[in-house]
């Protein structure tokens, strides 16, 4: 998968400033990759551990499940953040989210007295703002996307809403089912689905911060 090159955006009337982005996409997809990576090791440990004990792979299964969301969340995140810089830097219009998005006063004063480190404050205001916000049901991500002018295919909420369940069952309730308390089934194959489509889902994202880029 190409990333979304930082340099081909064709010139055109929007004003522009030179505030240098602190979040660079191609940083935001190489974390990404190598955070799915660390997930996709784990098969190995759980291989060896499914040939003496079961119970063992399955719980390794169970947490590339919530590192995998994780992984998604984080991108969500960098990605939401990078958009605003670029907004804000006027490499990409404005949205009618993004020019209601509320900054505090202070972050505010910090630009007026010093629009050098306006890029960086900007980016630890969004860190702020967003350090308590998940993003992982379908209505929130694509609520958070939808404010730098990015969006998820419908076509996913089912598959993006099942495995957010998921990964809540298991790490709020042991991902056992309520009454019984019997855990729920997990296979290998169930997880390697996963990864597949949330693999999908960022390469959709990565493609309109492509093209967002060229305009």
């Amino acid at each position: 998968m190409k990333i979304a090159d930082e340099t081909s955006r064709k010139e055109d009337s929007r004003k522009k400033r030179s505030v240098r982005l602190i979040v660079k996409i191609f940083d935001v997809r190489t974390h990404f990759n190598e955070n799915i990576k660390d997930v996709e090791a784990k098969f190995e440990l759980a291989k060896k551990e499914a040939k003496c004990d079961l119970h063992s792979a399955e719980e390794i299964w169970r947490s590339q499940v919530v590192f995998l969301e994780s992984s998604l969340d984080f991108y969500i995140h960098e990605v939401v953040k990078y958009g605003f810089l670029k907004i804000f830097n006027g490499d990409w219009e404005e949205t009618a989210q993004s020019r209601n998005f509320r900054l505090r006063f202070p972050l505010l004063m910090e630009i007026y007295k010093d629009a050098g480190t306006a890029a960086q404050s900007l980016s630890n205001e969004i860190d702020e703002i967003n350090r308590e916000n998940c993003f992982l049901s379908f209505d929130n991500m694509q609520s958070n996307l939808k404010m730098i002018g990015l969006k998820v295919d419908g076509k996913y909420k089912p598959f993006i809403n099942e495995l957010y369940g998921r990964r809540n069952k298991i790490a709020h309730q042991s991902d056992r089912i309520p009454g019984s308390a019997e855990k729920c089934v997990i296979k290998e194959a169930d997880v390697k689905k996963y990864i597949k489509k949330v693999k999908k889902i960022v390469s959709f994202i990565d493609e309109q911060v492509k093209e967002n880029n060229k305009r």
